[in-house]
């Protein structure tokens, strides 16, 4: 016990040797609590210095004279208006989230106009640690500069069509210059292996204790949690609502993709947007089957859904798509693999998912993470 005590005070001190720590994540702190929440507030923990989060830069350029643009600054007041730009997730006393001025552009001198006026307000320093989700040029002038670089990458984005072409070049070369490199699905894993030799799987955790259901509620529901965005597939989901039309659904989660309010729409369909972290468990206890409807191609088989660990530790069955990230958990004591719209009916046990979930909890993630960027840093 004292040695372990001692190693992890030798890996503290490593880390906490830097005079600045730089977060870009891909998420607003709002948005539903995903992997790099999770990363980022472990870190603020550790580190015992302020750490600065900058806002999300985006990956698109916005013409300031289009209909996009426009949308997107009605929709930034609206939700401010509605409050739901204040955080709703956990937030470490040394985390700071810096905003403000920047040129909503992509390219290299815009990059490094935008590296100047970011620069002071997250407090840079020459001895920086630098710890991202997502790339543009912008970042990359704060990448480059950085002692110690991680890069965590939750997605394929070098097969996304929507994902522009400097990105997937960006990422590549930020991949080939990281110190280390952490994906959590295979499919990214093959696209950049030879890239980097620091280069390691850690997928998604779940915290189980948050998730777990108190008492015995009634479960009623075949349910989903999570946003609606481009990886679902809407025709097999409103199909299998309609198999089962006897049956409530339960969604809960925001609409990020038209095709979703079809869905909504349906009359065993109740709709509930996305709810705080510490709220989700009581959603989940109301839930007889937890739905993973992706669609399968070459961009989703990089998917890992966060909801996979979170349903099962809330003791909900899981029934999913042949999503390659999921599957390779299948086990008929707590999944079913459905390759088309099904009725629902069949009945679990549920007898091996603490052994699933000690083997797959945020803890056990955390300490991989910190052990191999241990590693890097010697």
């Amino acid at each position: 016990k004292r040695y372990f005590l001692y190693i992890m005070m030798v890996m503290n001190d490593m880390l906490n040797k830097f005079d600045s720590y730089t977060f870009f994540a891909a998420q607003h702190w709002n948005h539903t609590w995903e992997r790099q929440h999770e990363l980022i507030v472990r870190f603020a923990r550790l580190i015992h210095k302020p750490i600065h989060i900058c806002k999300p830069l985006g990956l698109l350029n916005y013409n300031p004279f289009s209909i996009m643009f426009i949308r997107k600054i009605i929709e930034y007041k609206k939700n401010v208006k509605l409050g739901h730009s204040k955080s709703e997730n956990p937030i470490e006393k040394n985390m700071f989230f810096v905003g403000g001025c920047f040129v909503p552009l992509h390219c290299k001198l815009v990059g490094k106009l935008n590296y100047f006026l970011l620069k002071r307000k997250l407090h840079f320093s020459g001895n920086n640690f630098f710890w991202g989700t997502y790339i543009n040029y912008t970042i990359y002038e704060f990448f480059k500069r950085s002692t110690f670089k991680v890069y965590d990458i939750a997605e394929r984005r070098s097969l996304n069509p929507l994902v522009p072409n400097y990105v997937k070049h960006l990422e590549r070369k930020i991949v080939s210059e990281a110190d280390v490199v952490f994906i959590d699905n295979h499919a990214a894993i093959e696209d950049y292996r030879n890239l980097n030799p620091n280069i390691y799987y850690i997928p998604q955790g779940v915290n189980v204790e948050s998730m777990q259901v108190l008492g015995n509620p009634k479960r009623e529901y075949i349910g989903y949690i999570g946003n609606f965005h481009f990886a679902i597939n809407y025709p097999f989901l409103k199909a299998l609502i309609k198999k089962n039309n006897k049956s409530p659904f339960l969604f809960v989660g925001s609409i990020l993709d038209d095709r979703a309010n079809e869905i909504m729409a349906l009359d065993n369909v109740v709709h509930i947007d996305k709810v705080q972290k510490e709220e989700l468990s009581n959603y989940l206890g109301k839930m007889k089957y937890g739905l993973i409807p992706y669609v399968i191609n070459d961009v989703t088989v990089g998917v890992y859904p966060t909801k996979l660990f979170e349903y099962i530790a809330a003791g909900v069955p899981v029934v999913t798509t042949s999503l390659p990230e999921v599957i390779q958990y299948a086990d008929a004591d707590y999944m079913q693999v459905v390759d088309e719209p099904i009725e629902l009916n069949k009945t679990f046990t549920m007898n091996k998912c603490a052994e699933l979930l000690s083997e797959n909890n945020w803890d056990t993630r955390w300490n991989e993470y910190i052990k191999q960027i241990n590693k890097c840093l010697k």
